[in-house]
C-alpha cells in the first residue's frame, strides 16, 4: 500500500521547488564568491613576489652599477693600489648595505679590501671560480665572509686593466640589510617571503622561526619546485608539513639563480574566503524558513483545511459510500464550486452505478450460459465420435476419428478450466495443460500406456481466444509426441514447460526423450502440421523445432498480451 502524502508535504514540496532556484544561485554566487576571493589571494601572492623580484632584482643592479663604476676608477686600471683600500672603505660608509668590497687578482690573492685586510686567498671560493671562468657578472651563493664573518651573498665582475690584466671586483652583500633594503611592510601578518640561492640555502626569511638562520636549507618541497619549474601560478603543497599556497620566481645571473617566494597558509586562505559563504548561507536559510513558515501559515488559512475536508469526503466517495454528501462552505469560490460539482457526481454516480451493477449481473449470467452451452456441444460432438470410434475397425479411419476427438477434446477443455479453476477471461495454461495430457494419454491408451506427461514452469493466463489456439497447438504437438516418438510400446517422457522469454513474450516448450525424426517437420504437408503453422501464425507466435536421437524439442513463442489475432 502506498504510504500517505499529506498535503502539507505538498505545499512544503511546492515552495521548496519555488526556493530552490533562489538557493541555487545563491548557493552558487556564494562560491564563485569564494573561488574569486581565493583567486584574488594567489593573484596578490603573484604580485608580491613579482614586488620582491623587482627589489632583489634592484639590489643586484646596484651591486653591479657599483663595481662597474669601480672598475673604471684609474686606480684599477693603472693597477694602483695605494690609495685603493681608502676608496672602497668610503664606498662601505657611503653604503652599508655590503659586508666588504674587495679587489682579488685572477689567481684569487686579495689586492685590496674596504676592511684593509689584505693578502690572503679567495681562489677557492665558489663564486671566484664561476667569475672567473665566464668572465661575466655573476651571483653567488650564500657564505660566511672570511675577513668579517658575516652571512652574505656575493656579486663578482671580472674586468681587465689597461695592462690586459684581469683582475675581479667582489661586493660582500650583508643578509641582514634584506630587512632594510625590502619593502615588508606590504606582507600580511601570515605571509612569509623567503629567498634563497641555487643550492637551497636561506638568504632572507621574515618568517619568525627562521628570521635569522642564514644559509639553513629551505623546505625541501619548496625547493623541488623551484628547481622544477619557478615561473608558473601559485600553487599548493606542504612547507613544513603544513600546505601553503606559494608564488615562486627567479632571477638568473651567468646561469646563478636566485629564487624568491611568497607564500600563506592555505587553511587561512581558505578560512578568510569561506566566512563570507558562511554568512551568506546563514542569512539564504533565515531567509529560506521564514518563506517556509509564512507559506505554510498562509496555505493553512487559506485552503488547506477546507481540501482536507474535500479529501475526507472523496475517501467516502472512493469506499463505495456514494451516500455521503459534503457540507458546504459560505466562501463562494472555487473549492466551493468543487463541492458541490462532488456532490452532483455523487448523485449522478450512485445512480449509474446500481444501474450497471444490474446491467452486468445479466451479461456475466449470460456470458456464463452461453460459454457452457458451447462446452456442453463440445461434449456432445466429443461423445459422438466416441460412439463411432466403438464402430470402426479400419486403423486408418480410426486414428482420424481420435485425432478430431482430440481436437474436439481440446477446445472443449479451455472451457472447462476456464470455468473449474480460472476467472471469466483468462485460462490457467498449467492447469489447462495438465488436464490436456492425461487425457491424451488416455485418449491414445493402446499406445501411450507407457508415456507419461509432466508439466511445470510458469503459472500463466492468457485470454480465451489466445487460449483456443495455443490449446490447438499443444494438442496436435503431445498428439504426435504419443503416436510417432515411442514406436514398439516403448517407454517414454513428454514434458510441457511455460517460460518468459522477455518482458512481453512467453515461451510453449514440448520435450519428448523419443526416437525423433530425420525429415524436417516443416516439409510434412499433413493437416496437423498445416494447423500448428496456421494456428501459430494466428497468435503472432514463432515456432522453433529441434529433433535427434535423443528425442524432440519443439518451442512456441507468442506474446503475453493480445496485439490482435490474425
Amino acid at each position: 500500500m502506498r504510504k500517505k502524502v499529506r498535503i502539507w508535504s505538498k505545499i512544503f514540496f511546492i515552495v521548496l521547488v519555488a526556493l530552490v532556484p533562489t538557493v541555487v544561485l545563491t548557493i552558487y554566487t556564494a562560491f564563485s564568491f569564494r573561488s574569486r576571493l581565493i583567486m584574488q589571494s594567489s593573484a596578490e601572492l603573484s604580485r608580491l613576489c613579482e614586488v620582491y623580484l623587482n627589489e632583489h632584482r634592484l639590489i643586484v643592479q646596484n651591486a653591479y652599477q657599483m663595481l662597474l663604476s669601480i672598475s673604471r676608477t684609474p686606480t684599477i686600471q693603472q693597477r694602483d693600489y695605494t690609495y685603493l683600500n681608502t676608496y672602497l672603505r668610503d664606498l662601505m660608509d657611503l653604503n652599508g648595505r655590503y659586508a666588504v668590497i674587495l679587489v682579488a687578482d685572477e689567481n684569487g690573492m686579495v689586492l685590496a679590501s674596504g676592511i684593509e685586510a689584505t693578502g690572503y686567498s679567495i681562489g677557492d671560493r665558489e663564486y671566484f671560480n664561476r667569475a672567473v671562468a665566464s668572465g661575466a657578472f655573476t651571483v653567488g651563493t650564500f657564505l660566511i665572509s672570511r675577513s668579517t664573518g658575516i652571512p652574505s651573498i656575493t656579486y663578482s665582475l671580472p674586468v681587465r686593466d689597461l695592462h690586459n690584466h684581469t683582475v675581479i671586483l667582489i661586493a660582500t652583500f650583508s643578509l641582514e640589510q634584506y630587512f632594510e633594503s625590502l619593502s615588508l611592510s606590504n606582507l600580511s601578518r601570515d605571509s612569509v617571503l623567503e629567498i634563497f640561492d641555487a643550492n637551497g640555502k636561506r638568504l632572507f626569511s621574515n618568517d619568525d622561526v627562521h628570521r635569522f638562520l642564514f644559509g639553513e636549507p629551505v623546505d625541501v618541497h619548496l625547493y623541488t619546485k623551484a628547481l622544477r619549474n619557478n615561473t608558473g601560478d601559485p600553487e599548493v603543497f606542504p612547507i613544513n608539513g603544513v600546505p601553503h599556497l606559494v608564488s615562486l620566481n627567479s632571477l638568473m645571473y651567468n646561469g646563478q639563480a636566485v629564487y624568491v617566494s611568497v607564500r600563506r597558509p592555505y587553511r587561512m586562505i581558505l578560512d578568510e574566503s569561506t566566512r563570507p559563504v558562511i554568512r551568506t548561507l546563514i542569512v539564504m536559510l533565515a531567509g529560506l524558513v521564514s518563506a517556509l513558515g509564512l507559506a505554510l501559515w498562509l496555505a493553512r488559512r487559506l485552503f488547506v483545511n477546507r481540501i482536507e475536508n474535500l479529501t475526507v469526503y472523496t475517501e467516502h466517495l472512493a469506499a463505495g459510500n456514494l451516500a455521503v454528501r459534503s457540507v458546504m462552505n459560505r466562501a463562494p469560490d472555487e473549492l466551493t464550486e468543487l463541492m458541490t460539482s462532488f456532490n452532483k457526481m455523487a448523485e449522478a454516480l450512485e445512480e449509474r452505478d446500481r444501474e450497471n451493477e444490474r446491467v452486468l449481473e445479466e451479461k456475466e449470467n449470460l456470458l456464463r450460459e452461453l460459454r457452457k452451452r458451447v462446452s456442453d456441444n463440445l461434449q456432445l460432438v466429443s461423445s459422438l465420435i466416441s460412439l463411432q470410434l466403438d464402430h470402426v475397425s479400419e486403423s486408418d479411419t480410426r486414428r482420424a476419428l481420435l485425432t478430431t476427438h482430440a481436437r474436439v477434446m481440446a477446445m472443449s477443455l479451455v472451457y472447462d478450466t476456464l470455468f473449474r479453476f480460472s476467472d471469466v477471461e483468462q485460462v490457467k495454461l498449467k492447469q489447462y495443460a495438465t488436464d490436456l495430457g492425461d487425457f491424451l494419454v488416455s485418449l491414445y491408451a493402446d499406445i501411450g500406456a507407457s508415456i507419461s506427461v509432466q508439466v511445470g514452469g510458469l503459472d500463466a493466463s492468457v485470454g480465451i481466444d489466445r487460449a483456443l489456439p495455443l490449446g490447438l497447438i499443444l494438442n496436435e504437438l503431445v498428439s504426435n509426441c504419443i503416436l510417432h516418438a515411442f514406436p514398439d510400446g516403448r517407454k517414454g517422457n513428454i514434458s510441457i514447460i511455460f517460460s518468459r522469454v522477455s518482458a512481453s513474450y512467453l515461451q510453449m516448450e514440448i520435450i519428448d526423450d523419443g526416437i525423433g525424426f530425420e525429415k524436417d517437420m516443416r516439409e510434412s504437408e499433413t493437416l496437423g502440421y498445416e494447423m500448428i503453422e496456421g494456428l501459430v501464425l494466428q497468435v503472432r507466435g514463432e515456432l522453433i523445432i529441434s529433433s535427434g536421437a535423443e528425442g524432440t524439442e519443439i518451442r512456441v513463442r507468442f506474446p503475453e498480451l493480445d496485439v490482435g489475432l490474425l
